[in-house]
């Protein structure tokens, strides 16, 4: 028996794979497949949107050792936020970084507001909530002209709160979290910084059922083998199944959907010879768009962990890494168009929670962010035994937009 390696990391929308309608999906006539309606330029922006996932989950997964869990769809509505109120170089870095290019605050919203009506709406038997929020310290101000764009392309609820109440306010904008988050994500803060002029949070949260569940009797003890040669003892589930499957010289991956598969999750494990730095490194958008498209129907022998895995991750450094450091610079720092104060991001972060089992998977992410006030194809009968460490992505399929994405490594 081979074993792989297998990254859990993230919903991933597979752009154009219109192949993935005709697999493993509920034909019933009260749930039919459903696409997102993108215009042409909003459709481009959407893989402009997973060049943006995959380098973000590339840092993620360089900076991580254990298992980890995060939201690049989650990332770009909490950025879009931000980047309304930002102007000039700050502006552009994080547009840049997004991946759409100087200037494109306009196409950010545009495909944002898409894909917080559409998402919900397109699969009955997934439940996928999405919600932002802005408190703000009652000693400062937003820009009414800011208020009224994030409330317009985000329905961002803005509330005042009294910052010097510390006990109070901390448990208000975590309960939001837990209320929004169904109950993963309890808290994000300690304690509220009274010097801080808001906390901006995106929360998504995610619940699918399988189109075809594992059976509970087939779960058994297996052997799972780390990076580092150690190897555990896991719950793994089985199944022998028609799914869409491919695999070139890096990786090999499976795709598994959820209700009448207008999402689904796609397990990734590296080839013999390669690691998950490896896969990492190798995807991006275009990558990831041409071997979706070459998925095939095939008969898989599947094996995947039963598993659960929370994580917390400050992103600071890795968004200034990829190309916006001026946001969080109090110097150079532009954020004129949030408020007549001088600001720049304090923190940015994500907390999520991901869930997976024979009926299906249940995952949560809140990203949240601080602005801080300153002075200035096979065809065969396939063996896919995902037995070591892997990736997994969850994904809309007509899109390419990517949910969440994830490592588990056994731990």
């Amino acid at each position: 028996m081979k074993h792989f390696t297998v990254i859990a990391a993230f919903v991933a929308i597979a752009i154009g794979c219109i192949s993935c309608e005709k697999i493993g999906r509920d034909d019933s006539r009260n749930n039919p497949y459903k696409k997102l309606e993108l215009t042409t330029k909003s459709a481009g922006f959407a893989r402009q949107g997973n060049t943006f996932a995959f380098n973000f989950i590339d840092r993620v997964n360089t900076a991580t050792k254990g298992d980890y869990i995060i939201s690049p769809l989650s990332m770009q509505f909490l950025l879009g936020m931000i980047l309304d109120g930002a102007r000039g170089q700050t502006a552009d870095e994080i547009c840049n970084v997004l991946g759409y290019g100087a200037g494109e605050t306009d196409a950010v919203n545009e495909y944002c507001l898409s894909m917080l009506q559409q998402l919900p709406a397109l699969d009955k038997k997934t439940t996928l909530a999405i919600a932002n929020a802005i408190i703000v310290n009652q000693n400062f101000s937003l820009l009414d002209s800011y208020k009224t764009t994030v409330s317009r392309y985000y329905d961002a609820e803005v509330a005042n709160m009294d910052f010097s109440d510390n006990s109070g306010t901390t448990n208000k904008i975590n309960k939001w979290c837990s209320d929004h988050t169904n109950g993963l994500v309890p808290e994000i803060i300690k304690n509220v910084n009274p010097y801080m002029l808001a906390y901006l949070m995106n929360a998504m949260y995610f619940k699918g059922e399988w189109a075809q569940k594992f059976p509970k009797g087939n779960t058994a003890r297996e052997t799972f083998t780390g990076e580092d040669g150690v190897k555990t003892s896991v719950q793994m589930m089985k199944m022998e199944k028609g799914f869409l499957y491919q695999d070139n010289d890096v990786f090999r991956a499976v795709r598994l959907p959820y209700g009448n598969g207008a999402f689904a999750m796609t397990v990734i494990l590296p080839a013999a010879g390669r690691t998950l730095a490896d896969v990492s490194a190798y995807l991006n958008g275009k990558v990831w768009e041409d071997f979706v498209l070459d998925m095939v129907s095939c008969d898989v022998d599947l094996w995947l962990p039963r598993f659960e895995t929370k994580f917390h991750v400050d992103l600071n450094d890795i968004l200034s890494g990829m190309g916006m450091p001026s946001a969080f610079d109090a110097v150079k720092a532009d954020f004129k168009a949030m408020s007549g104060s001088a600001l720049c991001l304090s923190f940015v972060q994500q907390d999520a929670v991901i869930r997976v089992d024979e009926e299906g998977s249940e995952a949560a992410v809140i990203s949240s962010a601080g602005m801080l006030a300153t002075s200035a194809g096979p065809g065969e009968h396939v063996v896919f035994h995902a037995d070591r460490p892997f990736l997994y992505l969850i994904t809309e399929s007509s899109s390419g937009a990517i949910l969440f994405a994830g490592k588990y490594s056994g731990k």
